[in-house]
């Protein structure tokens, strides 16, 4: 009877352990940051970060209580995404419409510094975000 339960324990342990290694995500996001945006116009540039590409995470940018100086307020923000090369111009890795929520650009699947920029706003001149969030 003894070797029964200890078979049977050893079976709960390892469930218990399978149980909890499956939680675990994939993928850890290799980084973040969060700021804010205060009168923005189109050229504006975030702050740079370095992406090691030690992940196949995305690369997205949130925006949070957003506000446009035109008349009909806040409708989008057009924002492009670029890799930093020095020496050379710099590499677009696209431009996606930011509604005031989440972007995401994919996987860069490529190592380097990189930035986001204001291409275009869609009332008025200047846009100002109360949170910004950028996580790769």
């Amino acid at each position: 009877m003894k070797i029964g339960l200890k078979a049977w324990a050893g079976a709960m342990a390892g469930a218990a352990l399978l149980g909890t290694v499956s939680v675990v995500p994939a993928h850890a996001a290799e980084g973040q940051f969060e700021s804010y945006i205060n009168s923005w116009r189109a050229g504006n540039e975030s702050r740079r970060w370095w992406d090691n590409n030690d992940t196949w995470d995305y690369t997205g940018i949130y925006f949070q209580g957003c506000e446009a100086d035109g008349g009909d307020g806040f409708n989008f923000a057009g924002l492009r995404l670029w890799k930093d090369v020095s020496g050379a111009p710099d590499r677009s890795k696209g431009t996606r419409t930011n509604y005031c929520g989440w972007v995401d650009y994919g996987d860069p699947d490529d190592a380097g510094t990189y930035y986001f920029a204001l291409t275009d706003v869609s009332s008025g001149t200047f846009i100002s975000v109360d949170y910004v969030k950028v996580a790769w």
